[in-house]
Parts: structure tokens; sequence; C-alpha cells
């Protein structure tokens, strides 16, 4: 006969290693299901009853970690991020001093004396002035200063 605790704690600890791995809050939840449902067979739960609350535990634990838990980590990611030099660029202007091509996404411009590579939503022509809207890896994107 199947010790059904063990088999609740082989799948805690492999959700745990899972979840240790991704760093995702992925699969914390079927973790906490099980070990729940672990502790219910070791009290002489019924199998079928052992799975339903492992199942709710983990939706309710999913739901409040959607609820409460995620947005307050994410506030904490955001107050975390730290700025870059580049970063005091979006804004600013330059000029382009290799014409940006739409299609291939090629360009430079030139922005207090350093050049840039960069790419827009339109071809610009070399001599135009720019104005720096955000950046995308190490490339500027930028569009026709007004």
């Amino acid at each position: 006969m199947i010790s059904w605790w063990v088999v609740w704690l082989v799948v805690a600890v492999i959700m745990f290693i899972i979840e240790a791995v991704t760093t995702g809050l992925a699969t914390l939840w079927f973790a906490i299901g099980a070990v729940v449902a672990m502790i219910m067979d070791l009290c002489g739960a019924p199998l079928p009853a052992q799975i339903i609350v492992m199942a709710a535990v983990s939706i309710v634990c999913f739901a409040l970690c959607m609820i409460w838990i995620r947005p307050k980590l994410e506030s904490l990611r955001k107050k975390n991020i730290q700025r870059t030099n580049a970063d005091r660029l979006i804004g600013r202007e330059g000029i382009v001093i290799v014409p940006l091509d739409k299609t291939e996404g090629k360009g430079q411009v030139k922005i207090d004396g350093q050049i840039w590579s960069a790419k827009a939503d339109t071809d610009i022509a070399e001599g135009v002035r720019v104005n720096v809207k955000s950046i995308e890896g190490v490339k500027l994107v930028v569009e026709v200063a007004s």
C-alpha cells in the first residue's frame, strides 16, 4: 500500500526545488498545497479529500499572492531600480551622423560629443536633429525633433 504522505512530501520537495530554481513564484502554491495534503494524510483523511484540499489550498495561495503579495514585491522591485548613465539621454536632443534606416534598424546619432547606435520608426537623413524617446538594449530610439 502506498504511503500517500510520502508522495505528498516528494511533490512538495520537487515544487520547492523548481521554485528555488525559477524564482518566479510559479510552483510555490502547489508545494504549500502538497504540504497541507501530507498533513491531512498523517491525520488519517481519505485520499479524495487530500486531493481536493491540495487543489483548493493551491488556488487560494495563488489568489492571495496575486492580490496581496505580488503587488508589494513589484513596488519593492521598482523602488530598487538603479538608473544608468544612458537613462539621462532620454528626452535629450542629438544629431544624426549616419542616416537611420527604418527597415534595417541602423544608424548613429551624436549627443554631447558621444556617438550612439540608434533606430527610428521612419528613415531619417544625416544632419537632422532628433530627440531620444527611449533605449532598447544598446540602441537609442529616436524621433525627429520638433
